[in-house]
């Protein structure tokens, strides 16, 4: 009983081999790649992701593989609810937790992490007239894809929220493919909404 009380501790964890069989790691490695975090799991990237992830590392400011989502909010807009909801569509699904590990491994693996924080980027273009809007659009689409992301760090993907009048907004979703397919994303959007 002593054994199984310290075990449930939140402070103590920890994970062996048999816990990620399909990752295929001795101790020595499962220790270096997960360290302190918890994680959920850790598996293989299927052959589509690989290929994926070699171009994206092979030419990382071309922006390959960055996907943007872009539509527009108009109405009475609750943004703190709509800031919760993603992060609950974020807890709810496991991949937009995942984070890609591969640094000394036979084979690159996804690292799905149990917690982790959407990020946001938060501006105000109400000064600006629509032309210089439009304008502030097109360069902020292409910074945000060619900008990329540190593909061992999760969540592998950005929101972004734009204030363009009192009650109309730009909303930006920029993720990696390695995330999500055509056939993902309207699981994810109906989730959210």
């Amino acid at each position: 009983q002593t054994l199984i009380a310290h075990c449930q501790l939140p402070e103590v964890f920890g994970y062996t081999p048999s816990d990620f069989p399909l990752a295929r790691l001795q101790q020595a490695t499962l220790d270096k790649i997960i360290g302190q975090h918890r994680v959920d799991d850790l598996y293989p990237l299927s052959p589509m992701q690989e290929g994926m992830l070699f171009h994206t590392l092979y030419e990382p400011e071309a922006g390959l593989y960055f996907d943007q989502l872009l539509f527009t909010i108009e109405g009475i807009f609750n943004v703190t609810a709509w800031q919760q909801a993603w992060q609950q569509v974020t807890e709810r699904h496991a991949v937009l937790r995942t984070a890609c590990v591969w640094d000394g491994l036979k084979k690159p693996l996804q690292l799905v992490f149990t917690k982790v924080q959407v990020p946001w980027i938060k501006q105000d273009w109400r000064g600006l007239n629509k032309s210089q809007q439009q304008e502030q659009l097109t360069a902020f689409l292409h910074t945000e894809k060619v900008q990329g992301a540190d593909l061992t760090v999760a969540p592998l993907m950005r929101c972004a929220l734009i204030q363009l009048k009192d009650n109309q907004y730009y909303f930006i979703w920029t993720y990696h493919h390695l995330l999500l397919d055509g056939w993902a994303e309207p699981i994810i959007l109906t989730d959210l909404i």
